[in-house]
């Protein structure tokens, strides 16, 4: 027996609105709309460019951002005009959930095609996911149905199954079907990390696939026109896409803007439609300008520094905590995002739910775990030396070799490496050796292990804690020991209550095992969470339709300009 479902957020996301008291909206919502330009053409930029188009190794921010413009899977994770975030329907024009809650049945649309004309069928669906889980592709998204689908972490580790027997099935040709090992209230939330590859595609052009726009194919509402990848990439409407007569941006240019200031005057001077700004003095002079629209949201993405527990210092303990206590959150955020952000004693933002309640509040606020050990340890420095004496090192920090990598090399990450040294210098007596870095080969040292302590941070693929928990699974997440370096029994209590988490129903029992994982992860300093911006994006006047949501995605097909001259 089934019943059809047809999931929304909107109760994930209740709880969010009425402590923040919800988002300040677009004005005039309610107002008619009003006559839509010609030419519909909307600019944006980021500060990093995309890497690459093949969303089955390709998948940092800047490449997620974009494969959500020209990949489109089962269903939707978009914002609505309400900034609330809810699931719609995609590739799939419906499906059915088992009454048990572990098969899902996917109904494929019949005019849903690739950008060459050829229909998108189950059949990519199924290559999609087995490819995702054969162990030599390396898929960097694998690990979000390990423990979710029938036997994907048997295939995926190598453990007695191939990925021709995980519970991903065609049933001809336009339905989809799923099998859970158990019930997963988020399990709709994570196929948007799983966006569809074709197989004749995928094989044709192999390692090249997704290396330029013309070793790609797509199915989003938007294909890629041009790719010069360090400058801009220029996005055209879909005329083959399902729900392309609806869509009404034509033409979608993505700017490559490292200087936050060239950023900001890009703003000002037309070239660009939307920013969000850090800087607190470009904020206020988009403020006074008058021509912009201000969105504020709480951000689901924290920031964290991640320590290489392998490193002779960071193996200890009593050194990463002394690190993690001595950060001043407060100072920084002040100094730095001009109070913009929520300081984070938890891994978790504030946003973050545990089923339909705040996971904060589920656990009593028992998650302020950097709170009570800087209660415990009131002298970082004192700690540090301890530290260093356990390990047979020299106690003095000031002959520590540390370095420091950052995620980026435009002002900001300059100013806060800048802002890091000089405050463990004073707090800790500790030099650090800055390595400035781009976003990109940040991450290669981390997937080496060749670093000492790197700017980290996560957005969650969905709204639970075990969104941000699970990517330090020791075996399984994306920051797993090769990366991290953690191992021993800290490490494989953490994974075991992971997995005993996974198979509680009741969501309080569930939460104080999620808790209890977090005060090991957090608690013995394996990363050191630091904040989580609050943002105020500026719009262009002449910009409807753009909205935003800390758990969803902008939906560009509802964008459109009126008046842009």
């Amino acid at each position: 027996m089934f019943r059809k479902k047809s999931i929304s957020l909107v109760l994930l996301t209740l709880a969010f609105l009425l402590i923040t008291g919800g988002f300040a909206l677009n004005s005039g919502l309610a107002q008619a709309q009003p006559t839509i330009d010609q030419q519909q053409e909307f600019t944006f930029s980021s500060g990093s460019a995309v890497i690459g188009l093949n969303p089955i190794l390709n998948t940092t921010a800047p490449d997620n951002g974009l494969q959500n413009l020209v990949l489109e899977t089962l269903v939707g994770k978009l914002t609505d005009e309400n900034s609330v975030a809810v699931i719609t329907p995609a590739v799939a024009r419906d499906w059915k959930i088992s009454n048990d809650g572990t098969i899902y049945t996917f109904y494929i649309r019949e005019d849903a095609v690739w950008n060459d004309g050829v229909p998108v069928t189950a059949h990519d669906f199924v290559y999609t996911f087995r490819k995702m889980a054969t162990p030599e592709v390396g898929s960097t998204n694998a690990w979000l149905f390990d423990g979710i689908i029938l036997n994907y972490a048997d295939a995926l580790y190598d453990e007695g199954k191939k990925p021709e027997d995980i519970g991903v099935r065609a049933i001809g040709d336009k339905i989809v079907e799923f099998k859970l090992i158990k019930p997963c209230a988020y399990f709709l939330q994570l196929l948007n990390g799983a966006k569809p590859v074709r197989q004749d595609k995928y094989e044709e052009w192999g390692e090249a696939y997704g290396s330029s726009i013309d070793k790609v194919v797509l199915n989003g509402p938007f294909v890629i026109e041009s790719w010069n990848q360090n400058v801009q990439m220029t996005l055209t409407k879909n005329e083959k896409y399902w729900d392309a007569e609806n869509t009404k941006l034509n033409r979608i240019k993505r700017r490559v803007i490292k200087n936050p200031g060239t950023a900001a005057q890009s703003l000002l001077s037309g070239d660009i439609d939307v920013l969000t700004p850090i800087d607190p003095d470009w904020k206020r002079m988009i403020k006074e300008d008058g021509r912009f629209k201000e969105i504020t949201s709480p951000g689901s993405a924290p920031e964290f520094l991640s320590f290489n527990c392998a490193n002779k210092y960071f193996k200890s303990e009593k050194i990463r905590l002394a690190f993690s206590l001595s950060f001043d959150r407060e100072k920084y955020i002040e100094d730095l995002v001009d109070g913009n952000a929520e300081p984070l004693y938890s891994l978790m933002p504030s946003v973050v739910n545990c089923g339909n309640k705040v996971y904060s509040e589920v656990v009593g606020r028992r998650n302020q775990i950097i709170k009570t050990l800087q209660k415990r340890y009131p002298d970082p420095r004192a700690l540090l030396i301890e530290g260093l004496k356990e390990e047979g090192l020299d106690p003095d920090p000031a002959k520590m070799e540390i370095r420091y990598a950052t995620r980026g090399t435009n002002e900001f990450s300059k100013k806060s490496a800048e802002w890091l040294l000089q405050h463990w210098q004073e707090t800790l007596g500790v030099t650090i050796t800055i390595d400035m870095m781009e976003w990109n080969i940040m991450w290669d040292k981390v997937n080496e292990g060749d670093y000492d302590i790197a700017t980290a941070g996560w957005g969650p693929y969905y709204n639970d804690p075990n969104a941000l928990l699970e990517i330090y699974d020791p075996v399984k997440g994306f920051y797993n020991s090769s990366k991290s370096g953690w191992t021993g029994p800290d490490a494989e209590k953490f994974s075991q209550l992971l997995v005993q988490a996974a198979f509680t129903t009741k969501q309080q029992s569930r939460a104080e095992l999620l808790l209890h994982a977090e005060e090991i992860l957090v608690g013995t300093g394996v990363i050191a969470p630091t904040y989580c911006r609050i943002y105020s994006t500026f719009l262009a006047d002449y910009v409807h339709g753009y909205y935003i949501n800390p758990h969803a995605y902008t939906d560009f097909t509802i964008i459109y300009t009126s008046g842009k001259k």
